[in-house]
């Protein structure tokens, strides 16, 4: 019985160290929260996302790393950056395209921001 209890834990702290669900939601209603909620970057910060939404573009930042924009609306659109260039690539041809990416939540306050996106 007490072997059987520790399995149940163990299994149960596992799940939640190793199988963090992500959070799935719409960039447009991510954009959403953080016009409407001054607390809503710590809500995303560092979770796990499936993000939803038109990729509406993807450029070159300041350091040479793609930022794409997520959502319906470019100024309120979701930054993304991308885990490594094969996902960057794997994504270029998708510009215009209702897509979802598998983020990471980035800590910013002014806009809604999301990294090491990948697509599946």
């Amino acid at each position: 019985m007490k072997k059987t209890a520790f399995l149940a834990f163990a299994f149960a702290v596992t799940s939640l160290a190793f199988g963090a669900t992500e959070l799935r939601i719409s960039a447009a209603a991510m954009a959403s929260q953080y016009d409407s909620d001054v607390d809503a970057a710590t809500k995303f910060t560092d979770k796990p996302l499936a993000l939803t939404g038109k990729l509406l573009s993807l450029d070159s930042g300041l350091t040479d790393d793609v930022i794409g924009k997520l959502g319906d609306d470019s100024d309120s659109a979701v930054r993304v950056t991308f885990a490594d260039k094969k996902s960057i690539d794997k994504i270029r041809s998708r510009v215009g395209q209702k897509i979802t990416l598998h983020c990471v939540g980035a800590f910013s306050t002014t806009f809604p921001a999301a990294t090491d996106c990948k697509v599946k």
